[in-house]
């Protein structure tokens, strides 16, 4: 932690203590972190461009509608999920926090992703070019999010001094459609 003026500035993640004053440090790094996620997301769009054009040149009939319907549902799917991830509760447009990607699930469901996607990683490694469609919509979230006055909920918590409500797991539109009926 450092000290300016006999206050303690705890550094958060990605943007360190120059939250605090918000100067040309702070903003290099919100610009270098904009500029980077917009490269990835450029990369990917680019990847999925060549997908949509192999599949509309390398297939004919019905074959190419079912082909290039799938890839486009696929990628309308990465942006509902994607913006899903922004999504805030009750409580937290409430205490004005503004729509930060963060995944909708608690801590241990964040351990347990992790160690699927990396067991996933090992077997599915010849996947990542059309896992780009499933992706894309989330990158366009994060980007989005990146444009915003606070990154991330430790910069909202610092800068505000107000406390954002802890996730919690949220039922299904399925589960609660069968308490329902």
């Amino acid at each position: 932690m450092s000290t300016r003026d006999n206050l303690e500035i705890k550094p958060i993640r990605l943007l360190g203590t120059t939250w605090y004053e918000r100067g040309f440090r702070y903003w290099i790094r919100r610009a270098a972190l904009l500029v980077f996620w917009s490269a990835i997301l450029a990369f990917v769009v680019w990847i999925i461009v060549g997908l949509f054009a192999a599949a509309a040149n390398g297939t004919t009939g019905v074959g190419r509608v079912l082909l290039v319907g799938a890839m486009s549902l696929a990628v309308a799917g990465s942006f509902v999920w994607g913006f899903s991830l922004m999504r805030r509760s009750e409580e937290e447009k409430k205490l004005g926090v503004p729509m930060i990607m963060r995944a909708g699930t608690t801590v241990e469901q964040h351990r347990q992703a992790g160690s699927a996607g990396y067991r996933a990683g090992l077997f599915g490694g010849g996947l990542v070019i059309i896992a780009q469609l499933f992706v894309v919509g989330v990158l366009v979230a994060l980007v989005v999010g990146l444009l915003q006055k606070y990154i991330s909920t430790e910069e909202f918590e610092a800068a505000t001094g107000r406390k954002a409500p802890p996730r919690v797991k949220r039922p299904s539109a399925w589960s609660r459609m069968r308490r329902r009926g």
